[in-house]
C-alpha cells in the first residue's frame, strides 16, 4: 500500500471485524508491545469508560498494529474523537522477535481521565479481539480490576458520611 502509516490499536481496533467495518482497507502487521506504558479505561464517572494508555515505569501494554491508508486514518479520527476525546501521539512499539516499529496511536484527551467502567459490550469486543489475535487476556482482565477498584474508590469518597456526630448537650439547672 502506498501513502500508509503503522498504527497502533490496543482497545476496540484490535477486533478484526470492528476495523473491517471502520477500515476496510488496514490490514494487521501482527502483534506488538508498548512498554512503559498501562492499559486503562477512562472517560467520566458517570459514563461508559472507553480503553486508553497512560505512562507507567516497568508496565507494557499488548496490542496490534496496522497498517491504514490515509482514509482510514481519517475514518479513525472520527470514530475516536479526534480532538476532543483523543488525539494522535507517536509511540514505540516492539514485536516478539524485538523488532521495534515507530508508529501513531490515540491517547486521551485530559478532558475524560476519570476512571470509567466500559460497558459489558464495548468490553467483550475488546476481549474478542483480544482472541481473534492469540493475546493473552490477563492484561486486559487486569485493567478492568484495577479500574473497578478505582471508580469504587472515587465512589466511596464521593458518598456522604452515614455516621452522624454524637454531642453531648449539657444543661443548666
Amino acid at each position: 500500500m502506498r501513502d500508509t502509516r503503522l498504527y497502533f490499536a490496543y482497545g476496540s481496533n484490535i477486533n478484526l471485524e470492528q476495523m473491517a467495518h471502520r477500515c476496510p482497507d488496514a490490514e494487521v502487521v501482527g502483534s506488538v508491545t508498548l512498554a512503559g506504558y498501562e492499559l486503562t479505561f477512562r472517560g467520566r464517572t458517570d459514563g461508559s469508560g472507553v480503553a486508553n494508555i497512560e505512562p507507567k515505569d516497568g508496565a507494557s501494554v499488548p496490542g496490534l498494529l496496522w497498517r491504514i491508508t490515509p482514509k482510514c486514518e481519517q475514518a479513525l479520527d472520527h470514530y475516536e474523537g479526534v480532538p476532543r476525546l483523543y488525539v494522535q501521539q507517536d509511540v514505540t512499539v516492539r514485536d516478539a522477535d524485538g523488532k521495534e516499529y515507530a508508529v501513531m496511536a490515540y491517547v486521551m484527551t485530559d478532558l475524560f481521565r476519570e476512571p470509567s467502567m466500559p460497558s459489558p459490550f464495548y468490553f467483550q469486543g475488546i476481549r474478542d479481539g483480544y482472541a481473534q489475535n492469540g493475546m493473552d487476556e490477563k492484561p486486559l482482565e487486569d485493567a478492568l480490576m484495577q479500574c473497578r477498584a478505582e471508580v469504587s474508590a472515587i465512589m466511596a469518597q464521593r458518598q456522604p458520611r452515614t455516621g452522624k456526630a454524637h454531642r453531648s448537650r449539657g444543661t443548666s439547672r
